[in-house]
């Protein structure tokens, strides 16, 4: 008599479970407004990412500098801050960022052309575009 077992007794016919799951990409969410960061988030928990939200650049900047993320998704403004620390942290240590921002950037991005940036409101579709081509680098 023949038995198909699936249990580690058997490794040929071993389950998986035991092998530890790939890693998600974490992306820093630093976003001030609470609805925006909890659409945002869902956003990305929806890519399959893992996310951590923080809404003050005192926090952000605690978290860039620790860098256990893999990209950045940050609001130009928090709560009167603007984030141009925050982004020097980032570029010192090349992680690929993001800027998300409902005032104009657009003399930001003529300084820094390498840094996308996306205004609010945004399209669900270049959001995700967005953080695929940061994650890709």
């Amino acid at each position: 008599m023949s038995t198909d077992r699936t249990d580690s007794a058997n490794p040929q016919h071993a389950s998986r479970a035991d092998e530890p799951a790939a890693r998600k990409a974490c992306v820093l969410l630093v976003e001030d407004d609470a609805i925006v960061a909890m659409l945002v988030e869902q956003i990305l928990l929806d890519m399959g990412l893992q996310v951590l939200v923080v809404a003050t650049l005192d926090n952000a900047l605690i978290e860039a500098e620790m860098a256990t993320f893999d990209a950045a998704v940050i609001d130009m403004y928090l709560r009167g801050d603007r984030a141009g620390e925050l982004i020097d942290v980032l570029v010192r240590s090349s992680v690929p960022f993001m800027v998300l921002s409902g005032a104009d950037q657009s003399a930001f991005h003529a300084a820094h052309p390498q840094i996308t940036v996306l205004g609010k409101p945004f399209d669900k579709g270049e959001l995700e575009r967005c953080v695929r081509a940061l994650l890709s680098r």
